[in-house]
């Protein structure tokens, strides 16, 4: 009768022991905050935090601050499945923020948790801005080499400047007989973009 008992016992304990594992893969799993892959710094204040996989979020926010304890407004502008990207409000250059993120967790895991990292914002190089005269020069000058347009044939040339996505730039414009151009050339010199199109006056009158 033991030896029928202990027979039994095997198979038995296999199907606890089976079970338990079955259990704990169906079961959440318990792990770290979810680890960053990189952590980059947009311009404009803007910080994008990414992730090596997938994460989720419930009641997200990030709060900053910086080397010296000083807290900084952050407002969070895009979540997606594996990034988060955040603005720093009245920052300043210069500085290294840490940042934490919290209401986040890997996919599949059951805690929501906190992700801590820093950011250096670093001081814009200072570039001299060119004259309206100078951009007008890169025009013509751009025009020569292209087209074959020379500064005889050029009337109506003026320069203005102007914002492009936030950013200030110089808008060139002049005529020949035959055509209209436009630059846009930005505070250092270089062209961002050119247009040449037909006179319809020049050639409706011909």
């Amino acid at each position: 009768m033991e030896k029928k008992m202990t027979l039994l016992r095997a198979p038995i304990a296999c199907l606890v022991a089976l079970a338990m594992v079955l259990g704990l893969a169906a079961s959440p799993v318990f792990a770290s905050a979810p680890a960053k892959e990189k952590v980059k710094y947009l311009g404009s204040g803007k910080v994008e935090v990414d992730f090596w996989d997938d994460v989720e979020y419930r009641n997200v926010k990030v709060t900053v601050k910086d080397t010296s304890g000083k807290k900084y407004k952050a407002s969070i502008y895009d979540l997606d499945d594996d990034e988060i990207k955040f603005r720093i409000k009245k920052y300043k250059t210069g500085k290294t923020y840490k940042f934490t993120i919290s209401g986040v967790r890997a996919e599949y895991t059951s805690k929501f948790s906190k992700v801590k990292g820093t950011v250096k914002i670093k001081k814009a190089a200072k570039t001299k801005s060119i004259s309206a005269s100078k951009a007008k020069s890169i025009a013509l000058d751009d025009a020569a080499k292209r087209f074959g347009v020379s500064k005889s044939q050029v009337y109506n040339l003026h320069a203005k400047k102007d914002r492009d996505d936030g950013v200030t730039v110089y808008e060139v414009e002049f005529r020949t007989r035959t055509h209209e151009y436009e630059y846009e050339i930005s505070m250092s010199g270089k062209i961002l973009k050119r247009d040449r199109d037909f006179d319809d006056d020049y050639y409706d009158y011909n």
